[in-house]
């Protein structure tokens, strides 16, 4: 049980809420924007914990129909280990549980713990990149157009990832200041978005890495500067073009699966994630 002074309901958090997600999370050392929480609460549930007039502790899960997605569980630092952030977890695992959904998120190394004593198991890896990409003299790929049609990119995105992630895609494309797409039979696309002083490349499907660096690259020009961009760490190839372009690998983290070996988006053709709240 959570000490006395803590509030004691959870409750659910609406997009007038935004700011003060971004607060808390900055306040434990995570570099969110606006922009985010906006996409999170059109596309996800989002609850949280309030000391008086101030968020103490928040988390949010996204139903996919067949699986769904949990991200930013974040708890005020001085408030940490005292129970908090197991309550917000467990009560979206309830709810996840009484509909047979599985789980997926990506884990910090302080949250893994936490996540595995409730049955979450590794399901792949990710490799964080960061730089800013030196584009002169890169060969030409296949096509690549900007992408107009939000629509055409939510059915794209539905075919790879294998779930209805329509309503997160959506908020993406409308956030996002570059969109690419593929020219020709075989489909595939990309998005990037400002965060704090560069941008987010993600996500980027297609079915072969030449296809992928070809995105990354249309993506890249249409955000000059500093970008980052996280991609899956069986993806040699196109992690090797992209450190021939300038970026480094900083990190690496975990995706962990509750309730099925993996998530649905889990594939091959997943070149780059959304962001690590969606997978």
């Amino acid at each position: 049980m959570p000490p006395a002074s803590l509030p004691s309901n959870i409750e659910r958090l609406s997009p007038e809420d935004a700011l003060r997600n971004v607060e808390l999370s900055r306040s434990a050392g995570w570099k969110d924007v606006e922009s985010e929480w906006r996409v999170l609460h059109a596309a996800a549930e989002v609850r949280g914990v309030r000391r008086g007039e101030r968020l103490v502790a928040q988390c949010a899960l996204a139903d996919y129909g067949n699986a769904a997605s949990l991200a930013k569980m974040i708890v005020a630092p001085e408030l940490q280990k005292q129970g908090l952030g197991g309550r917000l977890l467990d009560g979206f695992l309830a709810d996840a549980d009484a509909r047979g959904t599985p789980v997926s998120l990506c884990a910090t190394d302080q949250g893994r713990p936490l996540y595995a004593s409730r049955g979450f198991e590794v399901s792949a890896e990710l490799v964080i990149l960061l730089g800013e990409p030196r584009l002169s003299g890169t060969a030409p790929g296949p096509s690549v157009v900007e992408a107009a049609d939000v629509e055409r990119i939510v059915e794209q995105d539905r075919a790879f990832a294998g779930c209805d992630r329509g309503r997160m895609v959506r908020a993406r494309f409308r956030e996002a200041r570059a969109h690419a797409q593929l020219v020709g039979a075989k489909p595939g696309f990309g998005l990037a978005t400002e965060q704090g002083e560069g941008a987010l490349v993600g996500p980027i499907w297609a079915h072969d890495t030449d296809a992928a660096f070809a995105l990354a690259l249309a993506l890249f020009a249409a955000m000059p500067g500093l970008v980052r961009i996280d991609v899956p760490v069986q993806h040699v190839g196109l992690r090797g073009a992209l450190t021939q372009l300038g970026l480094k690998e900083v990190s690496v983290r975990v995706e962990m699966t509750r309730g099925a070996a993996r998530a649905p988006w889990q594939v091959p053709e997943r070149f780059a994630l959304a962001t690590q709240a969606w997978g």
